[in-house]
């Protein structure tokens, strides 16, 4: 299978995956001392982006992250798929027979 095959077939794994999530925000609680996460503790009233496209705010009594991810819903899933961009969070609709070429996505949510 070529990278090129790979890389699409991870992709739309990765995207009817984020799909099935019914959860677009997580909470944890904080500690006395404030939020940890990634091995990072966060003071109360921080706010970041982690590693996996997640806003997360520390309060005093949870941390809460919610995904920055649009994830497209309408596009025509025959000839096209999703490609997710960690780097700016994003999910781009592409062609699958030409990944250059990108597709007309009617909405989405996240």
């Amino acid at each position: 299978m070529s990278m090129q095959k790979l890389l699409l077939l991870f992709s739309l794994t990765l995207l009817v995956s984020r799909s099935l999530c019914v959860a677009r925000c997580y909470l944890r609680p904080a500690s006395k001392y404030g939020c940890l996460s990634n091995r990072n503790l966060y003071v109360f009233g921080a706010v970041w982006k982690n590693e996996d496209c997640f806003r997360c705010r520390c309060k005093t009594n949870a941390m809460i992250c919610c995904s920055l991810v649009l994830i497209p819903k309408s596009y025509d899933r025959v000839n096209c798929v999703g490609l997710f961009h960690k780097k700016s969070c994003s999910i781009r609709v592409v062609k699958k027979t030409n990944p250059e070429i990108s597709c007309s996505v009617y909405n989405g949510f996240g």
